[in-house]
């Protein structure tokens, strides 16, 4: 004996279980995070000069600006930190990190010519008014072979021996000016990664994490994605030292160690040197 009736209920359940997950609402939204480099109010560009920077108001011209970003969220509406799930695009971004690239390859910069300012992932669908997120490779990926390693940590250039790990921040800069003398110096570079990665071969990952992290948190209220966007401030980073000279025996600008070149720089992107905590980073601001 047929029965209609529940034949024609399992057809609309059948029908209905068919559609409803394309009428369903999407459990999560884009979201990009852009970025920008300045050098006060000005675009921090290759081929441009700038002056009256740092201690010694001198001057100043790029030649790499490549920082490394990783544990970007997005602040709710309850204050709640909620994580930003990065879209890996073989290029720029993992499902880790992303590589912001600022330098062209034009004038004095030494990168390439392709150019990076915007983070990309999505989050649970909401409202978001605020943004934390680390300038630094995470511990489980930043000791490895950048010749194996997927992008965008297979620029060799960005990297330390893989017991030391990735530059986190590579800023290279070519300087002029200054009250000369002994210790004067062309150039500066603000290279930040972890150190006191323990005893062993440099080609080798440490068995532990490095004692000194050296990665920057930043945490940005009021940041609306749809509009806002992230500023990263040279001429604020720089402004607490003399970019015209290198302390003696020590590599040229600040790189990581213990370097008296780094106690203004480390202090301003907030992180600890030499035992000495941060007053508070200096160089990160929404617009």
């Amino acid at each position: 004996m047929k029965h209609p009736v529940a034949r024609g209920a399992i057809l609309v359940a059948t029908l209905f279980g068919t559609i409803s997950p394309l009428c369903a609402k999407p459990r999560t939204q884009p979201v990009e995070i852009r970025f920008d480099a300045r050098v006060g109010d000005e675009p921090a560009r290759c081929g441009q000069a700038y002056s009256n920077i740092g201690s010694a108001r001198a001057g100043m011209q790029f030649q790499d600006m490549r920082i490394y970003v990783s544990a970007v969220k997005l602040i709710d509406a309850q204050g709640r930190e909620v994580p930003v799930t990065l879209t890996p695009d073989g290029q720029w971004q993992s499902d880790q990190v992303a590589l912001l690239d600022f330098e062209d390859r034009t004038g004095n910069c030494n990168g390439n010519p392709s150019t990076n300012m915007v983070v990309r992932g999505t989050v649970p669908k909401g409202a978001y008014n605020g943004l934390v997120f680390e300038i630094g490779v995470p511990q489980a990926v930043n000791h490895q072979d950048p010749t194996l390693a997927a992008a965008p940590l297979n620029v060799t250039g960005l990297t330390w021996p893989w017991r030391v790990g990735y530059k986190f921040t590579t800023i290279d800069l070519e300087t002029s000016g200054g009250a000369g003398g002994a210790n004067a110096a062309t150039g500066f570079s603000i290279h930040i990664g972890s150190t006191d990665c323990g005893d062993g071969p440099l080609m080798k990952a440490p068995s532990a994490p490095c004692k000194i992290s050296n990665r920057s948190s930043y945490r940005l209220d009021g940041f609306n994605p749809a509009s806002s966007k992230v500023v990263l401030d040279f001429a604020a980073l720089l402004a607490g030292t003399d970019i015209t000279v290198n302390a003696p025996r020590t590599a040229s600008g600040c790189m990581s160690g213990p370097d008296p070149d780094c106690v203004a720089i480390f202090d301003r992107l907030g992180l600890t040197f030499d035992g000495k905590p941060s007053t508070g980073q200096k160089w990160v601001r929404a617009e």
